[in-house]
């Protein structure tokens, strides 16, 4: 999106980050077992940029996206916002930073309240976080619909009354009503038609573009992630297998997996030596409760060796700007 960047310090870093769920009790056959949603996730956003957080459904993007923003305790390792740790900050001590950072979430149905009027849902964050008096809450509500082009009679309606895209707008609205410096975006268009999709790409293009904002965008949906990011992280089973620049990391792919996700994009056939071979991987996604020793992909990866299957690789540089968790990246 925006091609203007100061990459002095990254405005969010995680650091081996890690998400874990028990479920079941002690009074089931089988006791308490752990799901491993989110394991060992370094990454750096930068202030001005695109990320996109690319995998297949249920590797963990989402587990993660609620822990960058904190709606979710981290286990183990460490977040980081413009270089100081909120890991284990209080709820009470968060309440600045919920100002810089904020999300928007797939479902903009399940997001809104259906009991109150949609300007109502977009003022409470004012409310709560400013000193606006009524009539400069009214004012900035009618200034956040004009910008994510929605009318000023709107304020009034419920958000069954809205198309899909209109109540993601209502939802894009209440995310920079505090001029945030990061929004985090959970497949904020994976639930709408693909017109509106466009429509919505581009809205959230102008906003960067004029509010100076920073995202991370996450979808599985690769040939938009294509067309947002500066970069890319490609996550495999709640960890990071390959990260680098958007375009590059398509050109090149250098993970088994990032290359069987590639060759499933459609692509316009030109003539018969443009046609992409299709990668289809075996087998199933093992299961987060039981994760695979070694390299988590080693089950599924046609090019896997002993290596692979006892000895986990680490996400490493194999070349300026490009990060692969792999023992043999072709790269």
């Amino acid at each position: 999106m925006s091609e203007e960047m100061n990459t002095d310090q990254p405005i969010l870093e995680t650091r081996a980050l890690g998400k874990r769920f028990s479920i079941g009790t002690r009074f089931s056959s089988e006791g308490r077992r752990v799901v491993h949603a989110v394991d060992n996730v370094s990454l750096t956003v930068r202030r001005g940029e695109t990320l996109g957080l690319v995998g297949e459904s249920g590797c963990g993007k989402s587990t993660l996206a609620r822990c960058l923003v904190r709606l979710y305790d981290i286990t183990d390792g460490q977040l980081l916002f413009e270089g100081n740790d909120v890991t284990s900050k209080s709820l009470a001590s968060l309440r600045p930073l919920r100002r810089r950072l904020q999300m928007v979430f797939q479902d903009p149905s399940a997001s809104l309240n259906p009991r109150r009027r949609v300007g109502d849902l977009v003022a409470e964050p004012l409310r709560v976080h400013t000193k606006l008096s009524g009539a400069g809450i009214r004012q900035r509500v009618a200034e956040l619909f004009e910008l994510v082009g929605l009318l000023p009679d709107h304020v009034v309606r419920y958000p069954h009354e809205f198309s899909g895209g209109q109540r993601q707008r209502v939802g894009i609205a209440r995310a920079i009503a505090l001029n945030p410096d990061l929004v985090v975006l959970d497949e904020p268009v994976s639930a709408l038609d693909v017109s509106v999709q466009a429509q919505i790409v581009n809205l959230l293009a102008d906003l960067q573009d004029k509010l100076k904002l920073s995202y991370i965008f996450i979808a599985h949906d690769l040939s938009v992630v294509r067309q947002v990011s500066n970069r890319i992280a490609v996550m495999y089973l709640g960890s990071i297998v390959e990260e680098g620049a958007s375009e590059d990391v398509f050109a090149t792919p250098a993970h088994p997996y990032s290359q069987a996700l590639i060759s499933a994009v459609p692509v316009v056939e030109t003539t018969p030596s443009g046609r992409r071979k299709r990668i289809i991987l075996s087998g199933d996604v093992p299961s987060p409760l039981k994760p695979p020793s070694g390299c988590r992909f080693h089950p599924r990866c046609p090019v896997a060796q002993d290596r692979c299957r006892t000895e986990r690789p680490a996400l490493q540089e194999h070349k300026t700007g490009r990060k692969v968790a792999c023992h043999f990246p072709t790269i």
